[in-house]
């Protein structure tokens, strides 16, 4: 009996070999360099061998802020927080301009310029505001200079009713464009819906990122990276409360835009034709590269309403997101005309209220100070970002620069960015007759009784449900 079970063992622990050894090989060249780096961590933990305090393996920042947010140091002192918005800015020159003079030796040796035009927006014309926009600066007419466009996922005068309909929205213009430009024909842009099945997938497949499916749909289109005007997640911000004491400011993904030089809009309706179909990740010679951001926002940022507090505690670590989706763009040395897409943006519903002012009246309506708004005017404001996410065409020299970016990240930021990013989870099956029963009752109690639970329901993966496919 004994051998039989050793004899079984071994045999399900082969077979287990076998498909682990299938799943590395179709990994693409990014995500092997990725999971050759996590086996070598793996093995240095398991030999006694991993450097730094072992209540910080796992967690996204090591050092000083690592310790102070993990709770193995204290928090250093730092004078009092500027207030003075001019004050403010100087400060934040100076140490930006330190941060740069680390960040230099990292630096692609050949590189393009990196430049980020924001745009006020309305909520409900966000898109085609946007598309006006980049055909009246004339970027519509340069695709192969611009790296993407994104909605930056802050939300502008929280204590506003109405949702953000009405309310300005803006967008960052990823580009490398220098000087002014003739104005160009309109871009063609393409919204796919979340909630809508676009993908087939079984239960136990992993779930898409918005972006395989949207360069799924770029490449059936025959659109590459020098037509691409950016890959945007359609991310809306909405409150949601029961009463005063239980609020959500929740960031949510709608769905993705795919924006193209025009003329593509016909190629792009004809792509999405026949839905759902498969999608087995990225296209082949894509890298989809996700990154941390809000682990370094709560050490860096911690009141969403207001300026990130300078003499900042760690000035070390990059103020803001754009900052650290720049040193990615200029560190691995990305050219715009292999760029689909770089953004700020956010993964999954997130709550906004997590992170906010203790004082009761600023809490509840997400208010605080006037902050400088891409329109001129000043307006409340509530810092967003969860991930930084850039797609593009791979080439042999971002290899060494990723390679860079990871010496980068680890040696001077003391941070693992890409850990716990929850990526593709697998689709689950879907809930039989008695839960759907349960659920619908509950939903029927909640409507009577006035009183919304503000725990976390199901989610649906996007894009793919229910789940269709063998």
């Amino acid at each position: 009996m004994r051998r039989l079970l050793e004899s079984a063992i071994s045999k399900v622990e082969e077979a287990a070999a076998r498909s682990d050894a299938k799943a590395i090989a179709k990994l693409t060249p990014a995500e092997r360099e990725r999971y050759d780096g996590w086996v070598a961590r793996t093995a240095a933990i398991q030999a006694g061998e991993a450097a730094g305090d072992p209540r910080l393996q796992g967690t996204v920042l090591q050092g000083p802020a690592g310790e102070v947010m993990h709770g193995v140091a204290k928090a250093p002192k730092t004078r009092e927080a500027i207030e003075d918005p001019a004050a403010w800015d100087e400060r934040m020159r100076v140490e930006r301009a330190a941060r740069d003079e680390v960040r230099a030796p990292y630096l692609a040796p050949s590189r393009s310029p990196v430049r980020i035009t924001r745009v006020a927006t309305r909520g409900k014309t966000q898109l085609t505001e946007v598309c006006d926009y980049l055909a009246s600066s004339g970027l519509a007419g340069q695709p192969e200079l611009v790296y993407g466009a994104y909605r930056v996922p802050d939300l502008i005068s929280a204590g506003r009713l109405g949702g953000e309909g009405g309310g300005v929205v803006e967008w960052d213009i990823v580009h490398a464009v220098e000087g002014a430009s003739p104005p160009a024909a309109a871009p063609a842009s393409l919204s796919l819906a979340a909630k809508d099945v676009w993908v087939a997938r079984a239960v136990g497949e992993p779930a898409p990122l918005d972006e395989d499916l949207a360069l799924d749909v770029l490449t059936r289109a025959g659109i590459g990276p020098e037509q691409t005007l950016g890959i945007a997640r359609d991310v809306g911000i909405s409150h949601r409360s029961s009463d005063e004491s239980q609020s959500r400011i929740e960031a949510v993904v709608h769905g993705v835009h795919a924006i193209a030089a025009g003329g593509a809009a016909a190629a792009l309706g004809a792509a999405v034709r026949g839905a759902p179909w498969r999608v087995d990740g990225v296209p082949p010679g894509v890298v989809v590269d996700v990154l941390q951001w809000d682990a370094i926002a709560q050490a860096v940022h911690p009141v969403r309403q207001h300026r990130a507090p300078l003499p900042s505690p760690f000035p070390y670590l990059p103020l803001t997101p754009q900052e650290l989706l720049r040193s990615y763009l200029e560190i691995v040395g990305i050219s715009p005309a292999d760029a689909y897409s770089a953004q700020v943006t956010h993964h999954r519903s997130f709550d906004l209220m997590g992170r906010t002012s203790a004082k009761w009246g600023v809490r509840r309506t997400g208010g605080g100070p006037d902050l400088p708004c891409a329109d001129g005017k000043p307006r409340k404001r509530m810092a967003g970002g969860h991930h930084i996410v850039v797609a593009y065409r791979d080439q042999p020299s971002y290899v060494e620069g990723r390679a860079r970016f990871e010496a980068y990240a680890e040696g001077e930021l003391h941070a693992h960015l890409r850990r716990g990013l929850g990526l593709r989870e697998p689709v689950p099956k879907p809930a039989g007759r008695l839960q759907r029963t349960v659920e619908r009752v509950g939903d029927v109690v909640e409507f009577f009784s006035g009183e919304s639970g503000m725990e976390d329901g199901f989610v649906p993966p996007r894009y793919c449900w229910p789940p269709r496919g063998a």
